[in-house]
This record gives structure tokens, sequence and C-alpha cells, in this order.
């Protein structure tokens, strides 16, 4: 189902989400654009699954007509799918397709563009993990440990994307994103009940390679952009709702992660939550 070309490392931790509510259906494209325009992400966005776009391309050409802007845009993003590698799409196009999803949930809940069942793999993933789900429940994302576990069924869209490192922060945000680094890291160690070491946001792996290959900056690896996904999904109820994971460093990045997009999230003037997966 899922046809994601992403790069990076699992380590063994949790995994950690966030959640965007969509308080206006129709401006839901509207919204997105806000959030990935904040300043706070990287410009560059990949579909993670052509899928859900596929299903309402079929929709859209049911129900438009040939000559509609949607249509066209839609048409333009489709042919561009490349079986080897994600395509990149823009806010521009983002939020008149979203927009539209918004819209029109409704009609497509109704039409179940979005339901899809699981595969036969994943069926036997749920067996083994005694996770009890059938297309067209409402899914609660925070049931589920990994982020390719959560059910297909109701994504509307799903993009890969990457927050902007630590060294593109204004110096006040960077002091403030430091300190939300150190806090994570703190905690963390009273959880393990080690020794608190004031916190540097150096996790294992770090500790590991400076061990192997001598001192490094701790902060270096913030400098770099910070992948995470972002996910619309499309309840039973015909609510919206925004989603998203971070996968590398889960735990030791929380605090980063929490700090940034709760600015992005500001900047958008959305109502945003986060969770660890544990």
């Amino acid at each position: 189902m899922l046809q994601a070309h992403w790069s990076g490392y699992e380590i063994d931790s949790s995994e950690a989400a966030y959640e965007v509510k969509v308080p206006e259906p129709e401006k839901l494209g509207t919204l997105v654009r806000a959030l990935l325009g904040s300043g706070y992400f990287v410009r560059s966005y990949y579909l993670l699954s052509e899928v859900p776009l596929s299903r309402l391309q079929g929709y859209v050409h049911q129900h438009e007509p040939a000559d509609s802007p949607l249509r066209q845009q839609i048409d333009e993003v489709v042919a561009k799918f490349n079986p080897d590698r994600s395509i990149t799409i823009g806010v521009r196009v983002i939020e008149p397709i979203l927009n539209y999803v918004g819209a029109n949930r409704q009609a497509l809940l109704q039409a179940q563009v979005f339901r899809f069942e699981p595969t036969a793999e994943e069926r036997e993933m749920y067996a083994d993990t005694d996770t009890e789900f059938e297309p067209g429940q409402r899914v609660d994302e925070t049931d589920f440990y990994s982020e390719s576990e959560i059910p297909w069924d109701g994504v509307a869209f799903c993009l890969g994307c990457q927050l902007v490192g630590l060294n593109r922060l204004l110096p006040e945000e960077q002091a403030k994103a430091r300190a939300a680094v150190r806090k994570t890291d703190v905690m963390i160690q009273e959880e393990e009940g080690r020794p608190r070491r004031g916190g540097r946001g150096m996790n294992e792996m770090d500790m590991f390679f400076s061990s192997v290959f001598g001192p490094s900056d701790p902060w270096e690896s913030y400098n770099h952009p910070q992948p995470v996904s972002l996910r619309v999904r499309l309840h039973p109820n015909a609510t919206l709702s925004i989603h998203g994971r971070w996968m590398d460093d889960g735990q030791f990045a929380y605090g980063y992660y929490e700090y940034v997009l709760s600015l992005a999230a500001r900047k958008a003037a959305a109502k945003i939550s986060f969770d660890m997966i544990y």
C-alpha cells in the first residue's frame, strides 16, 4: 500500500507523534500550506504514497468538468508519478487539492474514496500484535507503536517533509531549542535512573561515534534538516485531522521537534498536540 522512499535509520527507541486540529475543513489546504510555509519546514515536500491522490483523481474525473483547474492540477501531478522514487509537490498545488477534500469530505466518505483494506501482510502484523482493526472504524494513530503499523484506511494525503535545522533558527529560537533538547535529555536520564548530566542532546548513538572517532559536537546533528511525515486523515464522522511522526531519535529529539513544530503551528494559527509513542 505504502510506496515510501524514506532515508535514515530507526534506533531502538520510541517514535513520537503530533496532531493538528482542522476546525475549518473547507480550509484544510490553506492550513497545511500555512504550516509548510511557516518558515520552519524545508521547502521540499515528497509524496510518500501516490495511492490516495490516484483515488482522488478518479473521483474528480467523475464529478468535475474536463476544464476544471483542480482536475488539471491533479492530472499533472499524477503524470509525474515514478515507481522508482517519490515525487515532489508544491504548496500551490497542495492547497487547492486539500481544500477540495475538505469541502467534499462527506461525498468522499460516502464514495469510500479513501477506504483501504489491510493487505495480507498488514493483517498478519495486526494478528501478531493483537490489534483489532477493520476498515471504516476510526483510527487512533497513537494506538500504534510504529508508523508502519498505522492503517492507511482514511488517509487522504501523505507527505515526507523536513523541519529546518537548528542553525536555521533565529538566535533566540536556537537558545530555546537547545534548552528544550536539554530538558528532554535530562528527563530520559531520570526515567532510566541514570545520574543527571545536565543534558546536551547527546544520545547513545552520538556517544558511540564520539568514543570511536573522537570528540564531536553533540549539536551538529541538529543543524541538519530533521525528517517528519505529514498525513491528512478523513475520519468516519467526516472530520479531518493532520498527523505525523518522526522516527530518527524519536525520544532523544523530542524536545527539538516539539519546539519547532509548535513554532510552525503558532505561525499558522493552528492547534497542535504531541505524544511519545511507547
